[in-house]
């Protein structure tokens, strides 16, 4: 029989997987990256209210919690596409994928839990694979501005990580979901202001925001139960995973064949997931600690 732990372990991957459709997603997108970050938040709080049945009712106190870690995802997304094209992919790409650490980082430091030495390595060593998958002809002018940037961004969206798997313990997981996908979208609504090509034109170009803001209420929906019962330090090291995912579907439907070393990388980044699969479980103490 399968027990709850593993239950919230399906849930996070098939979220990690979900997720790793995004970077897809927005190289298809028939708007700007911006407005797209914004109409797949908003489809997204619109499915997760009827998903919800409209019972997404929390204590004052958790809503305020919560919008600050949607408010801190949509800085997140905006600041990760001003860096993008401010400074080099490469560094941009090494500089945001901080964030697993940085979560690791704050769960030791301010939270007081013991990680083991499985969970540290393993993520230290899928970030080495994730350096090696962006490594590649680079175009771009690096940027100690872009750079910042991106550190900044991955600040940001490990504070949101915490946030909401601390959120999710106690609370009705699809309300938590609900409030974190409005709050997002409306602090993500004034990149509409900067962008000319925000509004969908046509019918597909709304069926397409329709079918992005499914996969994205699907990957934070799954992704928030599994931190119902694993650690938000865990759940970030899999987030390594979503460059392989990436890579692996971009090859299918676009054609793009990886280089040899992202290949290598991918192959890096499994090794370390597999690593950090092997940590201790923790104790229902530590996970309601952090």
């Amino acid at each position: 029989m399968v027990s709850m732990q593993q239950r919230a372990m399906l849930a996070l991957l098939a979220g990690v997987l979900l997720s790793g459709l995004s970077p897809i997603l927005v190289r298809l997108s028939p708007v700007d990256p911006g407005a797209t970050a914004f109409w797949r938040l908003v489809a997204a709080a619109i499915m997760m209210l009827l998903f919800a049945r409209f019972q997404v009712r929390l204590p004052l106190r958790v809503i305020g919690a919560v919008a600050a870690a949607g408010f801190l995802l949509a800085a997140d997304l905006v600041l990760w596409n001003m860096a993008i094209v401010s400074t080099t992919i490469l560094e941009a790409t090494l500089l945001v994928m901080l964030y697993p650490l940085l979560v690791a980082a704050a769960e030791i430091l301010w939270l007081k839990r013991q990680l083991g030495w499985p969970l540290v390595a393993g993520g230290l060593i899928a970030f080495g694979g994730a350096a090696l998958m962006s490594l590649g002809p680079s175009t771009g002018q690096s940027s100690l501005a872009g750079n910042a940037l991106a550190l900044t961004a991955a600040f940001f969206y490990a504070g949101s990580l915490l946030i909401i798997a601390r959120s999710c313990r106690g609370h009705d997981v699809m309300a938590v979901t609900f409030w974190q996908m409005l709050s997002a979208a409306l602090c993500s609504l004034p990149t509409l202001l900067w962008e000319p090509n925000f509004l969908p034109a046509d019918a597909a170009a709304w069926r397409f925001v329709g079918i992005y803001g499914l996969v994205t209420v699907g990957g934070y929906l799954l992704i928030n139960i599994g931190l119902r019962r694993i650690a938000a330090s865990i759940a970030a090291i899999l987030g390594y995973a979503q460059p392989v995912i990436a890579t692996v579907i971009a090859y299918f439907l676009l054609a793009e064949m990886p280089s040899h070393i992202a290949l290598l990388g991918g192959a890096v980044v499994l090794a370390g997931l597999f690593l950090a699969g092997a940590a201790r479980k923790p104790t229902p103490a530590a996970i309601a600690a952090s």
